[in-house]
Formats: structure tokens, sequence, C-alpha cells
């Protein structure tokens, strides 16, 4: 091999391993991102209502850096997921190319790249302030353990939940330096709604997640998933409902989240819970729904 030749496959090699990288922490599947940083703008927009004249630059600041600090969270979250279910994902049909899974990426790779991204995360925590900065380690610590209830609870779903929407706490706290009724009030319907989505998207291991003994809601609602996330999805509107009426939402409010119950509703109804794809169609379905809620705290 001349020189130009080794040129050519160092450079061919370091791309596939970059791609494997990028693979590894799901950029190619920006949903996940979405539906970290939603809640996070959920809670930014709901804690300014209780700021007089807020500062349009001190917004952004802290819009970018949530933005940001969804991207680089996520990201460590599916390296400890991928770490922690090596053994797993390769008896999965949908998991079992990962990068880990398939020995593409070594154990060795994820956890330095792990450690950068956690010290990237270090690095926007502290832009905050002191109690914003304390309920990151929190966060941290929910990132960490919930790949682990799968193994042993059938709801791991309402620990992402916990984790996921934990961004609705902290960016409440960076905005207002506290947690109000309506704060959590909105967490708990954001949890609902986690659960919600995550049952379906569960829905495409369930044959597998049966088979190696791993638990979800999915499993625990095989037998009636359409009236449980029916139920469900009615008691998130309830208590988006009781935020609008804690808040004193102006009607835009409650007519946004509406549209986003008859959404989700309808989505609902129509999945079908035998087929993978349509599961993951309906899932990533819910940015909208997403984004409905997030106009409706806007303008209420």
């Amino acid at each position: 091999m001349n020189e130009d030749q080794k040129i050519k496959f160092n450079f061919t090699k370091n791309i596939m391993a970059l791609a494997n990288y990028a693979k590894l922490i799901r950029l190619h599947q920006p949903t996940g991102i979405w539906l970290l940083f939603l809640p996070c703008l959920f809670g930014i927009f709901l804690a300014l209502k209780n700021v007089p004249n807020p500062d349009f630059f001190e917004t952004l600041r802290v819009v970018a850096l949530f933005f940001i600090g969804s991207i680089v969270m996520r990201s460590a979250g599916c390296i400890v997921n991928d770490l922690l279910d090596q053994k797993f994902d390769k008896n999965v049909d949908r998991t079992k190319n990962r990068p880990l899974a398939s020995g593409k990426v070594s154990r060795l790779e994820a956890m330095i790249l792990l450690g950068a991204l956690l010290f990237l995360g270090l690095l926007i925590l502290v832009q905050f302030n002191t109690k914003t900065i304390l309920s990151g380690f929190v966060a941290l610590a929910l990132l960490a353990t919930y790949p682990l209830m799968k193994r042993i609870t059938y709801y791991p779903q309402i620990f992402l939940g916990l984790t996921f929407n934990f961004g609705i706490l902290m960016s409440g706290l960076a905005i207002t330096e506290e947690i109000g009724l309506s704060t959590l009030t909105l967490y708990f319907a954001s949890i609902i709604w986690t659960v919600i989505y995550d049952t379906i998207y569960a829905y495409q291991d369930i044959e597998n997640d049966l088979k190696i003994g791993v638990k979800s809601t999915a499993i625990k609602f095989k037998n009636n998933p359409k009236k449980i996330l029916l139920s469900l999805n009615l008691l998130m509107f309830l208590t988006l409902v009781g935020l609008g009426w804690q808040s004193d939402f102006r009607s835009e409010f409650y007519i946004l989240v509406l549209v986003a119950d008859i959404f989700l509703n309808q989505k609902i109804r129509n999945c079908d819970f035998a087929n993978p794809k349509n599961c993951l169609t309906v899932f990533k379905q819910n940015t909208w729904v997403g984004f409905l809620i997030l106009t409706a705290i806007f303008l209420g």
C-alpha cells in the first residue's frame, strides 16, 4: 500500500468511526432530542409568565443552553442505555446492529465519548444559578438509573417520564429560582404524555422483550393498549386544563390543548400495535403534540 492509499484508507476509517459514534448517540434519530427539549421549553415559557418584562436576550440564552444541553444529555443517555443493555440489544432485531451491540464501537470508546459528553454537560450546567446546578445532578442520577428500571418493573416508562421531563423543573429554577404548583402540574402532565408515547414505542420490541425478560408498560398493557392509553390521554388533558386554571390562562390555551388531545386520541385509536413500523410512526408524531402544548402555553 503506497502513501496515497494509506491516507485514503485512514480517512475512510476515520469517517466510518465518526459515523458509528453518531449512530451510537442517535444523531440520525432526532425525535428523542425534540421530546427532551420540548418539555424544557414548556417550563421556560410557563416560568416566564411570572416574570414581568423578561429580558429577550437572557431568555434566548437560556433557550440555547437548554437546547444544547438536550442534545448532549440525550446523547449521553443513549450511551448509558447501550452500555447497560449491550447483551440485551444483541438479541433484539431492532437493536442488534447498534454500534456497541454489533462491536463497531468498543466499550472503552463509548465510555470515553460518554465522559466527554458529561463534561460538556457540566460546562453548560454551570452557566445557571446554584439551584439549577444542584437540580442538574438529580437529573444525572435519573439518567443513570432509568435504563435499569426495565429489569425490575413493568413501568420503566414512568421513570423515563421523570427523567425526560425533568427539564421542566430545571427551567423553572433557571428562570425564577423556584418550583411552583403550576410547574409541578405541568411536570405531571408531561410524565403521562411520556408514558403514552414510550409505551407505543415499546410495542416495537414486545415479542423480543417477552423472550429475554425485559419489562415495559407495553407488556403490562398488552391486552388493552388502546383503552388504557386513551384513558391516560384523557388524564393528561384534564391535568393540562387544571394547569390552565392554576395559571389563569386565556381561552387560546384550552383550545390548543383540546386540539392536542384530539390529535393524540386519533393517533392512539388508529395505531396498529402489532405493526412495529406503524408504532414508530405514531411515536414520532408525538412531536406535534409537544409543539401544540408549547404553543398553548406560549399563547396562554
